[in-house]
């Protein structure tokens, strides 16, 4: 019985994958309940990303004004339909990108390693394909967020429209953006491994498990602070060039 099991009592140190494939399979029954609940909990919090985006870049466009949470919601709710359609532009980009385009890439190495006879060749081309994926990814993720930052700056409601502008305006200065984009981004990695390194060997009972999730806060408020930062940065770098 889950509730009686002492491998649950142990979870806050670590998943057990026999005893989650243990769980998995004796109520089976629920995994459909399961997934539909991810399902509507995914959309959920994608809405909600896309609801607070409007907020922060709204509030980082007007310094001049005074930021409060009436005129954080306002923005909120003022570019929440934009925002969404530009997550939809973004979605025929994604596929188009990492449907089409990776795979082309990766089809020079998919070919050479059919002719190797070692595992390490293997486990070099697998990270470095795994790279290009992460770079293309933070380059597709850059591109809709200067498209994001001029919805707002010009208060423009046309995304289509902005999309079309911001190829010219990325495509004019593209590594300096990148660049700008990649560091934000390796400060968040830097973020993300401190994290790991602190919280992995702590003792997850008594005082130390408070202090576990102290940190486990802390660590999502530095999240929370890079994408301030990133949205900070794309607004100062959209002003300084347009």
């Amino acid at each position: 019985d889950f509730s009686r099991s002492l491998m649950a009592d142990q979870l806050a140190r670590g998943v057990d994958l026999l005893w989650l494939g243990d769980f998995i399979f004796k109520y089976r029954d629920l995994s459909s309940v399961f997934l539909g609940w991810l399902v509507v909990s995914g959309i959920f919090f994608l809405l909600l990303s896309i609801f607070l985006n409007g907020g922060i870049i709204g509030r980082i466009a007007s310094q001049e004004e005074g930021i409060n949470l009436s005129s954080f919601l306002a923005d909120c709710a003022k570019y929440f339909f934009r925002f969404f359609r530009v997550f939809l532009l973004s979605l025929v980009v994604y596929i188009v990108v990492f449907g089409l385009l990776f795979k082309l890439i990766s089809l020079p190495f998919n070919l050479w390693e059919k002719n190797v006879s070692t595992e390490w060749p293997l486990l070099f081309t697998s990270n470095l394909k795994f790279l290009f994926l992460v770079l293309l990814f933070s380059i597709v993720r850059m591109f809709f967020d200067y498209v994001k930052v001029r919805l707002v700056v010009e208060d423009s409601r046309k995304s289509l429209r902005a999309v079309l502008l911001n190829l010219s305006f990325i495509g004019k200065r593209f590594f300096k953006a990148w660049s700008l984009y990649l560091l934000v981004g390796l400060i968040t990695f830097v973020f993300g491994v401190v994290y790991l390194a602190v919280y992995q060997p702590l003792p997850k009972a008594g005082f130390m498990l408070l202090v576990a999730f102290i940190w486990q806060q802390a660590y999502l408020f530095s999240r929370m602070w890079a994408k301030v930062l990133f949205f900070s940065t794309e607004c100062h770098f959209f002003n300084s060039y347009r």
